[in-house]
C-alpha cells in the first residue's frame, strides 16, 4: 500500500511539473495545418498545452496523499 502510495506521489509530481511547460515556454512552431511534433520534447509541450497531464496529475496527487495518510494513520493504531 505505502509503495503504490509512493508511485502514484512520484507520477503526480512528473504530471504536474509536465504540466507547468505552458507557463514556461512557447508552443512549438508549425508552418501548417498538419505537420505534427518534430520529436518526443515538442510532443510532450503540445500534450502539456493540451492539459493532458493536468488532471491524471492531479488525481493520482490525491490519490497519494489519500493512500499515504491512510498508511501512515494504520501503522499508528495499537
Amino acid at each position: 500500500m505505502k509503495k503504490l502510495a509512493i508511485i502514484l506521489l512520484a507520477f503526480a509530481t512528473v504530471a504536474l511539473t509536465f504540466s507547468l511547460i505552458p507557463f514556461l515556454l512557447n508552443y512549438p512552431y508549425s508552418n501548417s495545418e498538419n505537420s505534427g511534433p518534430a520529436n518526443y520534447w515538442e510532443l510532450i509541450i503540445m500534450m502539456a498545452y493540451e492539459h493532458k497531464f493536468l488532471l491524471p496529475g492531479i488525481i493520482a496527487l490525491f490519490a497519494g496523499l489519500i493512500l499515504f495518510y491512510k498508511h501512515k494513520n494504520y501503522e499508528e493504531m495499537p
